[in-house]
């Protein structure tokens, strides 16, 4: 159970002995039903992919002075590695979901305003809408796989 206290205004802590907001914070992980070997086949292409454009992105890289580790393999290790949390491990997604999320990360150069904004959106849509793994790591492919064209295209001038 959650329970805040303070002003329902917002504005600053009221002292009152009377929550202004309860409620409870359920899980809600993605449904995998019948179709974790399907969704084990799925998250190889797309790691593999995830390597790629990390590999094209540190190419990409201004001058020797930045890291050679980008935002892409960054999340790549996170959803790759086990967390070591002691909590619910309901709370705790599944390393696929975990990957199918790795893809919705800036690349070092995507620097136009339409970029962002699209990357923006596809990030909501990913966290809001989708429920299913598959989907996700199908729409995260799909987008790595352009992203992977557009450095590419980058280096190539």
């Amino acid at each position: 159970m959650v329970v805040w206290y303070g002003s329902k205004s917002g504005k600053g802590a009221a002292k009152t002995s009377e929550p202004c907001l309860k409620g409870e914070i359920v899980p809600v992980q993605d449904r995998v039903i019948d179709i974790a070997s399907e969704i084990s086949s799925k998250v190889i292409p797309v790691k593999e992919a995830l390597h790629s454009l990390s590999s094209l992105d540190i190419k990409l890289k201004a001058s020797n002075a930045e890291f050679l580790q980008t935002c892409i393999a960054n999340s790549l290790t996170w959803a790759e590695k086990e967390p070591s949390l002691e909590c619910d491990q309901a709370f705790i997604p599944s390393p696929a979901e975990r990957i199918s999320f790795a893809a919705f990360q800036p690349i070092r150069r995507s620097s136009a305003q339409s970029e962002k904004l699209k990357l923006q959106q596809q990030k909501l849509r990913a966290m809001d809408h989708l429920k299913d793994t598959l989907q996700r790591l199908d729409n995260s492919l799909e987008l790595v796989n352009e992203n992977i064209s557009m450095v590419a295209a980058k280096l190539a001038i």
